[in-house]
């Protein structure tokens, strides 16, 4: 729009009339035409070419000029919508900031017994030759698996935890200081393969029998006990309700005692829910005193501990 008004107001001022000329030269009373860079001659063509030189200078002059205004027209734009979402946010938290809160915490906490018992067991088995190690202990965990089946643990009750075959050497020899390289590199001497399962045990009345009874048919080695819980979350849920009952309570104490009135619940925070099981206790003499039926086991399950927190956060406001 500007190019077009400006080329407008140039074209409606001719720069000269051919009414000034006449054959021969400048008509009677006719005054000579100059222009912005000095006198022009009296030529018609030497006159043509002045005003050609004028109006290609008005262009140019008149497009750039259009050009910059057009750029700062975008770039003011663009400053005018950033100047106008800054100020939205930052008054948006300072007002949640400057809100008054009330913020309190409590634990819910609650003692269950267990319902599930994860004993640890391992067959190891010692030789000098592999296949026969391997073959020992196999033949021992099968009268293990076989035991458990009887006395009504399902398979899927039953996993292996560690296959190990670790090899066994001599106690290193002295070097002297003429002694050969060789006389140092260590030899196999036989082979240690350790296979160890974990026995989940969900009748906790007979955990005592399953240990007596699998020590005797094969298993030499036993890690010990842990107890816990078939489905956690009920007892997770209930311990979160507890706490947040709790920094309810809590909540609301603190407020009549300071003259202070809950607005509303700004923000609920969980801490997390830990499950603490007992410590395992298994009282036995001796392997060898279980296996000749001259032993017995004792287990106490004792009662597995549940702990949550909760957070809240209030808006206050004075009474």
């Amino acid at each position: 729009m500007l190019e077009n008004a400006f080329w407008a107001g140039i074209m409606d001022k001719p720069a000269f009339s051919h009414k000034t000329f006449h054959h021969g030269g400048l008509a009677p009373g006719a005054q000579p035409i100059w222009n912005l860079r000095g006198r022009c001659g009296l030529g018609r063509g030497r006159i043509r070419r002045c005003h050609d030189r004028r109006h290609s200078q008005k262009n140019l002059w008149g497009l750039s000029m259009f050009k910059t205004m057009k750029s700062a027209l975008m770039l003011g734009w663009v400053l005018v919508g950033l100047f106008l979402m800054l100020p939205v946010n930052g008054w948006a938290g300072d007002d949640e900031q400057d809100q008054p809160r009330l913020t309190v915490s409590a634990e819910g906490k609650m003692n269950v017994p267990p319902d599930k018992a994860v004993l640890s067991f391992a067959v190891e088995t010692v030789g000098e030759k592999l296949a026969k190690v391997q073959e020992e202990n196999q033949e021992r965990m099968a009268r293990v698996l076989k035991e458990c089946q009887q006395l009504e643990i399902a398979s899927q009750f039953i996993q292996t935890t560690s296959l190990n075959v670790i090899p066994e050497y001599p106690p290193p020899p002295r070097r002297s200081s003429g002694g050969s390289l060789e006389q140092t590199i260590p030899r196999i001497i036989g082979y240690r393969v350790v296979h160890q399962v974990n026995v989940e045990v969900r009748n906790l009345d007979i955990v005592g029998k399953v240990v007596d009874r699998v020590l005797k048919v094969g298993a030499n080695r036993f890690s010990g006990i842990s107890w816990g819980l078939q489905d956690e979350q009920p007892s997770k849920l209930k311990v979160l309700q507890l706490a947040s009952s709790k920094a309810q309570t809590k909540a609301d104490t603190l407020a009549q005692s300071l003259k202070l009135k809950l607005v509303k619940i700004m923000k609920v925070m969980e801490g997390g829910v830990s499950v603490v099981p007992p410590a395992g206790r298994y009282r036995m003499a001796s392997a060898a005193m279980s296996m000749e039926g001259g032993g017995g086991a004792s287990v106490s399950a004792g009662e597995i501990s549940v702990h949550g927190t909760v957070t809240l956060v209030y808006e206050i406001s004075p009474q």
